[in-house]
């Protein structure tokens, strides 16, 4: 059973529909300078338990948002993330380009039941 200090969270980003390639280069982009940091990033945010980047699909096709799923430590880990180079280039970017098509869902829950692997 997961620890009752893990914060997880879901964060759904929504675009405009014309900027939704431009939103999973700017991803990609952050997630290639995570890949050139790792060592970095694996020493400043040890309690970063999951990172998982997912694409909406509506059927075999892409749908309109990109979905992390994540999980921290506690919330100090999640506030040190909040803190990290990626969160703020994706956050710059995603304001500066005005690329969200509305204030990004994000969802704080807490597992009741399952497992993460067998």
């Amino acid at each position: 059973m997961a620890s009752d200090s893990l914060v997880s969270i879901v964060v759904t980003l929504t675009p405009h529909p014309d900027k939704l390639d431009r939103m999973l280069i700017v991803i990609t982009q952050c997630i290639e300078i995570l890949k050139e940091a790792i060592r970095i990033v694996r020493e400043t945010e040890p309690g970063n338990l999951r990172y998982h980047l997912n694409v909406e699909m509506k059927g075999d096709q892409r749908g309109e948002s990109i979905v992390f799923l994540e999980d921290y430590e506690n919330q100090a880990a999640w506030d040190n993330h909040c803190k990290g180079e990626a969160y703020n280039y994706m956050t710059k970017i995603f304001t500066g380009e005005d690329i969200l098509a509305k204030t990004p869902s994000m969802v704080f829950i807490k597992p009741l039941a399952g497992w993460t692997s067998r």
